[in-house]
């Protein structure tokens, strides 16, 4: 019940401020003969804006047990508060006597820098310490010691040398966690805002599993639809892009290490782009144009999610602006069509499918015709043939497929000549072999980049992929 009582504090806080600033902007206007009919109102709205203190004051006692705040600005904050509720009844004691009339303007500057104090705390403890400098324009950082705007966003100069936490992973979490995970807050129980206590997690238990991406309670609360309850960060805050959630994953997924640097740490295509745009000086890591269906589907069910979360599947969202989901079962080798029907209930939102190097077969590729804006499709390592690809005709968005170390053959490739939306196919280490079969592939799909393993791939300083020799790309 106290805790209950204590959430009216937010609601409650602002109504002091309000009405007490409305009283310091009366008795000031009263000094002039033009507004002296104000000092009959002075009185009553300092009684109510020292009512609402007092008000604020109790339900902010009882909003502090929850051990969610600072201690040190907790205190700093109460106390402010208590004293703007006792100059408040002071001044009523002495607003009519002589003492009142002579040092009354002195006492309502005191209670104007009270007043201005203690709300200035009151939104550190709820938006972090730096929440009024953050957003500085850069004239006027240098004359209070900060650091350039770009640097304080996180521009990184030689990126395969920068510590991959401190460069890459702490600036996105300072921005978008630290608010309510760090010194001021600790919702709870939890902070983000060191190794330490990372490691430490809150109340919950841990809360990120070094290499076990699906079992982090860190990723499973980003991934979980923004009308979820337990969604971070909450909807109203500033939510994570997809860039950011991907470079989270990467880290994770990579052993969840302090002390390495990017070089150090392997960089799939996916994420080699993503650390390029650090490195070139973009304030906030990029992702390519979308290339997502231009359609409108409904907030995925979040049991479903956690369905698939828990049978070991990734599920990323694919951008705020919309509600399109990537699935990816890199942690399922043995995925088959059991794992597959955690699919359907969401259907309407999977638009890119990862089931590379998985037991995935010709007839658990039924389960992909109910996908109906699936656009991304992985299929590389897997056990299909020519005769799964048959069952992909009716993928009309269908953009970019994966059949790098497949059976299929330029037979089973035939099958997709009528998908119009088909860009990108990769099917090195395939059947499809022969200068005889790249030409035929060449005229059933002209439209269609047919990516035979034969290709350049740009690496950052740090990369170490090896590029095999194969046929020419074909397009």
């Amino acid at each position: 019940m106290l805790t209950f009582l204590g959430r009216f504090h937010p609601l409650l806080v602002h109504l002091p401020i309000g009405i007490l600033l409305l009283a310091v902007l009366f008795a000031g206007l009263s000094r002039w003969e033009r507004f002296r009919h104000l000092r009959d109102v002075v009185s009553f709205t300092l009684l109510m804006g020292t009512l609402a203190a007092i008000f604020s004051c109790a339900t902010g006692y009882l909003l502090s047990l929850s051990g969610e705040y600072d201690f040190v600005l907790l205190n700093q904050h109460r106390n402010l508060g208590i004293a703007v509720a006792v100059w408040g009844v002071l001044m009523l004691l002495l607003n009519k006597t002589a003492l009142g009339k002579k040092w009354g303007f002195l006492f309502n500057l005191v209670l104007l820098g009270l007043v201005s104090g203690a709300g200035h705390l009151g939104g550190s403890l709820t938006h972090g310490g730096d929440y009024l400098t953050q957003a500085l324009p850069e004239p006027y950082r240098n004359w209070f010691g900060l650091p350039p705007l770009a640097l304080a966003k996180g521009k990184i100069d030689n990126i395969p040398e920068a510590n991959v936490y401190a460069a890459v992973v702490a600036p996105l979490m300072q921005e978008k966690c630290i608010s309510c995970h760090g010194s001021s807050k600790q919702k709870g129980k939890l902070r983000l805002d060191a190794p330490e206590f990372i490691d430490k997690g809150g109340k919950n238990g841990a809360i990120v599993i070094a290499g076990k991406v699906a079992d982090s309670e860190l990723m499973k609360r980003l991934l979980l639809p923004k009308s979820d309850e337990h969604h971070m960060p909450p909807k109203e805050k500033n939510q994570l892009s997809e860039a950011e959630i991907k470079l989270l994953h990467w880290w994770i997924e990579s052993g969840a290490q302090y002390d390495k640097k990017v070089k150090e740490l392997p960089q799939s295509a996916e994420i080699q782009p993503l650390l390029a745009a650090l490195q070139n000086g973009s304030a906030e890591a990029t992702v390519t144009p979308s290339i997502w269906p231009e359609v409108k589907v409904g907030v995925p069910d979040a049991k479903a999610v956690q369905a698939l979360s828990a049978a070991g599947a990734v599920v990323l969202p694919l951008g705020q602006e919309n509600n399109f989901l990537s699935v990816n079962f890199i942690n399922v080798p043995k995925a088959g069509a059991k794992e597959l029907a955690l699919l359907t209930p969401l259907a309407q939102q999977i638009v890119s499918l990862r089931l590379s190097g998985t037991a995935i077969g010709d007839k658990e590729l039924n389960a992909l015709v109910e996908l109906p804006h699936l656009t991304k499709l992985f299929l590389d390592g897997s056990k299909i043939s020519d005769a799964g690809l048959q069952k992909l005709q009716s993928a009309k968005y269908l953009n970019y497929l994966n059949l790098v170390n497949t059976k299929v053959s330029k037979a089973g490739l035939a099958h997709l000549k009528n998908i119009k939306s088909l860009r990108e196919v990769y099917v090195f280490q395939t059947a499809i072999k022969g200068q005889q079969d790249w030409q035929e592939l060449k005229r059933l799909l002209p439209k269609v980049t047919i990516d035979t393993g034969g290709y350049v791939v740009k690496t950052l300083v740090s990369d170490t992929t090896q590029v095999t020799e194969a046929p020419p790309k074909v397009q």
